[in-house]
């Protein structure tokens, strides 16, 4: 019997293909997002940790320590509240990336599934071109010891 042959391949090579550079894309929109919320999230970490260090130093804080905290303090919320609309803008992207690979990724499956349809179709077409031949060389076989069998009695 003849080979496997898809006639979409091409489209589904295709698919896959487009399926992948958006993977990359989202990949990349997404580790913009990250690298924009880790700012925010470092900004937090070194006033809090300014905070711990003047806590540390004899458990005594003076008032230039603690104009130092507003300050740091007021300039952290500030850098902060700038950051959120990139961070929005970010995530909007990222998630028309999702939205774009979720739809390369369904188109994909479509043609996967009539690939696979096929392919089951094809090994029916196999089996039962396969029992036929079985069943032929059984009637062939059959008929041969029958002729044999009555050339031995005559």
């Amino acid at each position: 019997m003849k080979r496997f042959n898809f006639n979409l391949q091409k489209l589904l090579e295709i698919r896959e293909k487009k399926e992948e550079l958006q993977k990359v894309n989202l990949a990349k929109a997404s580790g913009e997002y990250q690298l924009e919320v880790n700012k925010v999230e470092s900004i937090k970490n070194n006033v809090k940790n300014y905070k711990d260090s003047l806590i540390k130093k004899d458990g005594k804080l003076s008032i230039d320590n603690l104009r130092m905290l507003d300050y740091i303090s007021t300039n952290a919320e500030k850098a902060i509240k700038n950051l959120e609309p990139v961070i929005e803008e970010k995530k909007r992207k990222m998630e028309k990336e999702i939205e774009k690979y979720n739809q390369f990724r369904r188109e994909k499956r479509v043609v996967e599934l009539i690939k696979e349809k096929k392919y089951n179709q094809y090994l029916e077409e196999a089996e039962k071109e396969e029992q036929k031949i079985i069943d032929e060389i059984g009637k062939n076989t059959y008929i041969k010891n029958k002729a044999h069998n009555l050339n031995s009695e005559n």
